[in-house]
């Protein structure tokens, strides 16, 4: 199955999703760091905290209607299409804040396995070096 986005900030939203459900639990320190560091970057900046809200729930409404998943976590083809639609649709500037995005919100909670391997797949799909990250 495949999926597409309409818009950057959809792309962005959808990784979003794929780092909160990788472990397949969602925290609240991964919630607080979206609407608190994420909602206020530039990606998002234009948006009411309504809209950053609706924005998550249409993309994951998108995303777990669309792709095979268990209910929480999505499965690892869907996770590579959600990456290959966000891959297309990114410029380059777009990918790298997104993989920076991820790797924060990642380890908001405390990084395990399954969000790395997601890392590596953003990471490699978008073209990006191995410490790609401006701090």
């Amino acid at each position: 199955m495949d999926i597409q986005f309409d818009r950057p900030s959809e792309a962005m939203a959808a990784i979003t999703w794929l780092i909160c459900s990788a472990d397949d639990v969602g925290s609240v320190e991964e919630r607080n760091f979206l609407h608190e560091r994420v909602r206020n970057s530039q990606d998002f900046a234009d948006m009411s905290y309504a809209e950053f809200t609706t924005l998550l729930a249409s993309t994951r409404t998108k995303l777990f209607n669309n792709l095979a998943n268990n209910g929480f976590c999505l499965a690892p083809l869907a996770v590579d299409s959600v990456i290959q639609s966000a891959n297309s649709i990114l410029n380059e500037t777009q990918k790298i804040q997104a993989y920076e995005m991820a790797v924060n919100l990642a380890e908001s909670d405390g990084l395990v396995e399954s969000e790395k391997e997601v890392l590596d797949k953003l990471r490699t799909s978008f073209g990006l070096p191995a410490n790609p990250i401006s701090s």
